[in-house]
């Protein structure tokens, strides 16, 4: 059994989970991209803070650096700012649910690219996940469309965002095995990426404009950097078809965490059984 980097994906998932609930938080005071912006460059500075403990210098010279830095130029900066429109356009229920397809992006390009291991268990068992995260995540309310069909390209492309970097981040831990070097260069360049559009959209005078919405994001930034740390180290250790549907848990970390923390969701037996199918999938797939 593949269980520590299992340990890393369900870490990963339920960091996520937490993220979408300090968003949801965030969006009430402040506009999406500024909150975007505020919550990678939060976790980028508490990287670099810690980084004279984790990383070598040197790296930044390496193969692996630039495979990371190109990375960066879309994640996680491409992912958070779909994440916190879709968020506050179609809400967290939709959102996560359409985040539930990011292993199939992922796992793809791991099996054909990296010649990750594969097999009806595995596929049986992804199935039986993303089947449970949908229904945990869509009900009678959420299905009341109130915003042009479009409006899911957001969803879709912060899943899309995930699940396609991870085969890539795999490929540059092949040269240096650093997950912390990883999530801290592509934090990095995201920030700068993300900076630039504030400026081109005119949006840097609203960085102060609610302390509220800038605390709520700044957390929202160091949970989020554990979760991609989580996720990348998932990837190190376990491959990527291990670390993509683990970590795609997040929908049921975000009702559980809003039943019993929040107190902003209910629980009942239509939830048991979405537990059961996440569960049984999960077993399927680290167990394969």
């Amino acid at each position: 059994m593949d269980l520590i980097p299992a340990f890393f994906g369900l870490s990963a998932g339920a960091l996520f989970g937490l993220l979408i609930h300090f968003q949801r938080r965030g969006l009430e005071t402040y506009d999406p991209l500024v909150g975007a912006f505020i919550s990678v460059s939060a976790m980028s500075i508490f990287l670099w803070v810690l980084s004279p403990l984790f990383i070598d210098f040197s790296w930044f010279v390496s193969k692996a650096a630039l495979i990371f830095f190109l990375s960066g130029l879309f994640f996680p900066a491409t992912a958070q700012v779909a994440q916190v429109f879709s968020i506050a356009r179609v809400g967290p229920a939709l959102t996560s649910a359409i985040g539930a397809f990011a292993p199939f992006f992922a796992a793809g390009p791991a099996i054909f690219l990296l010649g990750e291991p594969w097999g009806f268990q595995l596929i049986i068992g992804m199935l039986l996940m993303t089947i449970g995260l949908l229904l945990s995540a869509f009900s009678t309310k959420s299905l009341k469309r109130t915003w042009p069909v479009w409006v899911l390209l957001l969803p879709l492309g912060a899943s899309l965002a995930r699940g396609i970097i991870q085969p890539i981040i795999k490929i540059g831990l092949s040269d240096i095995p650093s997950p912390y070097f990883a999530t801290l260069v592509l934090g990095s360049v995201s920030t700068f990426i993300l900076a630039v559009i504030l400026v081109f959209t005119n949006k840097t005078n609203l960085l102060l404009k609610s302390p509220k919405g800038l605390k709520w994001f700044t957390i929202s930034g160091i949970i989020n950097a554990f979760g991609i740390l989580s996720i990348n180290y998932a990837i190190f250790l376990g491959g990527v078809v291990i670390a993509a549907p683990l970590g795609a848990t997040a929908p049921i970390w975000a009702l559980l965490f809003g039943f019993f923390i929040f107190k902003n969701e209910q629980l009942n037996s239509r939830h048991i059984f979405i537990a059961i199918l996440v569960v049984l999938g999960s077993v399927l797939i680290v167990t394969r």
